[in-house]
Formats: C-alpha cells, sequence, structure tokens
C-alpha cells in the first residue's frame, strides 16, 4: 500500500511537470505569433511611411471658397522644386540600396516588378521629356529649375505647376519605383 501511494504521488509529479511544461511552450508560442505579427506592422508602417514620401502629390484635391463652393478640383500639384527634392530622396535611397546609375533591368519608363531602383520621370513642354531626374548632375538640375520655376506672361511671371501621372509599386518591396511627372 505504501508503495502504490508513492507511485500515486510520482505519476501526479509528473503529470503537474508535464502541465507545466505545456503551459510554458504555449505561452512560448504565443509570445512568438505576437512578435511576429508585431514586426510585420512595423514593417508595414515603416513602408507606408516611405512610399507617403512619394505619394504626397499623387491623387487628386478639392478646395472649397468660404461660401463652400468648389474653388478647385483636379490633380494634386507640385511644383519643379517638389519634384527635385523626390529625385534627390530617389537618389539617395538607390545609393543607399547599392545602385549608382539606371540598372540594365530597369530600363527608362519600364518599372520593374523586381526592382527597388527608383525612377522618376518628367515632361515640360521647355524641359522635354527626361527619363531619369535622379541621375542628373548639380548643374543639369539647377538649368532644370530655372527652366520650369515659372512662367513669364506679359508683366507677370507665375510658378509652374506639374502633376504626378502615374506610379508604380514594386510588388517584391511593396515600395515605389516609379514616378511620373509631367507639366498642368
Amino acid at each position: 500500500m505504501e508503495n502504490a501511494s508513492k507511485a500515486l504521488i510520482m505519476v501526479a509529479e509528473v503529470l503537474v511537470g508535464i502541465m507545466i511544461i505545456s503551459i510554458g511552450v504555449y505561452l512560448f508560442q504565443e509570445m512568438g505569433k505576437y512578435s511576429a505579427e508585431t514586426t510585420q506592422d512595423m514593417e508595414e508602417t515603416q513602408i507606408a511611411q516611405f512610399n507617403e514620401q512619394f505619394l504626397q502629390y499623387y491623387g487628386t484635391i478639392t478646395t472649397f471658397d468660404d461660401n463652400g463652393n468648389v474653388e478647385y478640383h483636379g490633380p494634386r500639384p507640385c511644383t519643379i522644386h517638389d519634384i527635385v527634392g523626390l529625385a534627390n530622396l530617389a537618389k539617395q535611397t538607390n545609393e543607399r540600396n547599392g545602385y549608382s546609375d539606371v540598372v540594365e533591368d530597369h530600363p527608362a519608363d519600364s518599372p520593374s516588378d523586381n526592382s527597388s531602383y527608383i525612377q522618376i520621370s518628367f515632361n515640360s513642354e521647355t524641359s522635354g521629356n527626361i527619363k531619369n531626374v535622379e541621375t542628373l548632375s548639380e548643374d543639369e538640375i539647377i538649368e532644370l529649375i530655372k527652366e520650369n520655376d515659372t512662367v513669364i506672361s506679359g508683366d507677370s511671371a507665375d510658378i509652374k505647376y506639374f502633376e504626378c501621372t502615374s506610379y508604380y509599386i514594386a510588388g517584391n518591396a511593396k515600395t515605389v519605383n516609379f514616378m511620373s511627372f509631367r507639366e498642368m
């Protein structure tokens, strides 16, 4: 009888040990899932923030006057300075990713689904079509700004506005890798 009660106590201790180990494994798995979800959420937030830097000039806007009437409805306007800023951001990002020039599998005006190279295309009446603004030299950028900063008509000079006509998001990286602008 004494041996039987000791055996039952030993079996109970083993069962309690197995339950404790099972609870530990379960908690470890749940914490791993939570950690993976948190990491994925953080990565998605970083990608969204990165893309927002570029996509802030894409789409349409509507503005209203003081009486509530539509004052402007159309493409989101941007200036040559905004486009040059995006081209500089693209150039810095391309250099950080190890690209120093347009990569062969990502030719101009042909966005690639498997390339992280960011390309900015630009078209205006004065400058024509420039396929890779991000590769222009400092002197070429200055000339581009001079040509596209203002429109002079008579005695007045008005700011020249542009619109983003298209963008492309690479499927693999989920980040913007192509933007095209034209004069409004």
